[in-house]
């Protein structure tokens, strides 16, 4: 959704979060470097966000900040944008070492990066092979002898697993630009969840949902095909005729055995 300003890129995050309007907490707007087309996408970048690459896991400096922001690098860039962030409130520390390389992930905004998000799950809901990996996957288990095929019968198992695991994922959503905020009860997940979030700006977040639908759609058809499978398969063992001349024989010595001793059995008698 396009907000009134037609360059400003609003509400583009994935399915499964809710999202929340920036523009009252906007400490500047950037046209996105990774736009393609003939309009170039712009976001919002709030105060809390420069927070949180200031001051969290990243601890960017000041230029980097301003790298981030698409500012020209000019002579008092690094002053002027301490000066800024400190008539926002936000804690300024010069002394602190950064800890990422400004030429890495670094450079994308968070709702760029939730952006890139969205995209990706479009992409994998039509494009990504989840057939033939789980064709894959069952082609190995069923020629692995020594693999439990009987575990692979539960389907209904493995979709209440995986339905446990996304529901523990999707109870936290730490602050990002664009999307509400929720926290668990557990502390240190809320904290892991944060950290994840902060060293990929959302982006670690806002893909969890996407590939928890397709690692559970694969795993339901691996489920599917080895249960399939492996069930014709003994139901033919079971009722298959002897192909060869030797094993007619041995079929033909067990009867004649079985015949003497019931003879031999009649003679005692």
């Amino acid at each position: 959704m396009q907000s009134s300003s037609k360059s400003v890129t609003l509400n583009a995050i994935p399915t499964g979060f809710q999202p929340e309007d920036p523009s009252n907490d906007i400490f500047e707007t950037i046209i996105a470097r990774n736009s393609m087309g003939k309009a170039a996408n712009g976001y919002h970048i709030t105060t809390a966000e420069v927070d949180r690459r200031s001051n969290g896991v990243e601890k960017l400096n000041s230029s980097s900040l301003a790298n981030t922001l698409r500012r020209t690098k000019l002579k008092n860039c690094g002053e002027t944008m301490r000066r800024q962030m400190m008539e926002k409130e936000i804690p300024v520390n010069i002394y602190h070492r950064q800890e990422v390389f400004p030429n890495k992930m670094v450079a994308l905004s968070e709702a760029e990066a939730v952006h890139m998000a969205k995209d990706l799950d479009e992409i994998v809901k039509e494009d990504y092979p989840v057939a033939g990996i789980a064709r894959e996957v069952a082609n190995e288990v069923m020629e692995d002898g020594s693999a439990d095929i009987g575990s692979f019968f539960d389907a209904d198992g493995f979709k209440e697993c995986m339905e446990a695991l996304s529901g523990v994922l999707s109870s936290v959503v730490p602050p990002i630009t664009g999307i509400c905020a929720k926290a668990s009860k557990n502390e240190e997940l809320n904290r892991g969840m944060e950290h994840l979030s902060q060293a990929t700006h959302g982006f670690g977040i806002a893909v969890q949902p996407t590939w928890m639908r397709a690692l559970t759609e694969i795993g339901k058809g691996v489920c599917k095909i080895v249960k399939d499978e492996m069930n014709v398969k003994e139901e033919v063992e079971d009722t298959k005729a002897p192909t060869t001349i030797a094993e007619s024989s041995k079929i033909a010595e067990g009867a004649e055995i079985k015949v003497e001793l019931e003879e031999t059995e009649v003679v005692v008698d």
